[in-house]
């Protein structure tokens, strides 16, 4: 990290203290320079959400290479599962700066990730973000991220499975005729269909259950009870 660089991050790290700071850095030309955003976290003395308009903005002066945020009052510079998670999905290297400390770290995205013994983080990795990511690596299929960071099934008022299977591509199947690569969608502990994971074979599914890590579990009553639905992917239909 270029030396200007980083004393332009600490300048912004040290203005938005005790708040978390965030921005990134762009390529434009042969040039780098760091670009201060805002964050618009309802906490920002504790979490970063850095302002799409500002990323947008940026990225209409270069190319964005890096994201970068501040842990504020930390012990020791250590990035959370949190910035691990984000950082997977962003696609580009991640930096972080401890303030008073003034520490500084990389992260890069994560690839070729095993699907099992993932920690649950909700609304980042979560069961949907392992379904994303099973058709994307197996399938090169895209899927829409429903994720959000709040427990949308509880009360009932949300119904994010139900209201979106059909749009994201899926076909209803009979359980007797389930195969390799079907997502079972579950109602587990709630008054709408809060669940899903994938059909493995054999027996076998594949799920990230909330507070759990991630696992290749046998599919046995417990779950069987709770499927509402089995639905297979349009293009797999004739696989």
């Amino acid at each position: 990290m270029r030396k200007k660089i980083i004393n332009a991050v600490r300048a912004h790290v040290e203005a938005e203290y005790p708040n978390e700071a965030c921005g990134v850095v762009i390529q434009s030309g042969r040039s780098q320079s760091y670009i201060p955003c805002r964050n618009i976290s309802d906490t920002p003395s504790e979490h970063f959400s850095l302002a799409p308009q500002d990323y947008a903005a940026a990225e209409e002066q270069g190319e964005v290479l890096m994201i970068i945020h501040s842990h504020p009052d930390v012990v020791q510079l250590v990035p959370s599962e949190m910035d691990r998670v984000q950082c997977d999905h962003s696609g580009i290297e991640w930096g972080i700066m401890s303030w008073p400390d003034g520490d500084f770290c990389t992260i890069s995205p994560r690839v070729d990730r095993d699907y099992t013994g993932r920690q649950w983080v909700l609304g980042h990795a979560d069961c949907w973000a392992l379904i994303m990511d099973y058709y994307r690596q197996e399938h090169g299929l895209e899927l829409n991220n429903w994720s959000v960071d709040y427990e949308w099934w509880k009360g009932g008022e949300e119904n994010r499975y139900e209201d979106n299977w059909q749009a994201e591509g899926f076909v209803e199947v009979p359980s007797a005729e389930m195969r390799e690569g079907d997502m079972l969608m579950m109602q587990v502990s709630a008054p709408v269909i809060n669940h899903a994971a994938i059909y493995l074979g054999d027996n076998i599914i594949l799920h990230h259950m909330s507070g759990q890590l991630s696992a290749r579990v046998p599919y046995g009553k417990y779950y069987r009870d709770r499927t509402m639905r089995v639905v297979r992917r349009k293009e797999l239909t004739d696989a």
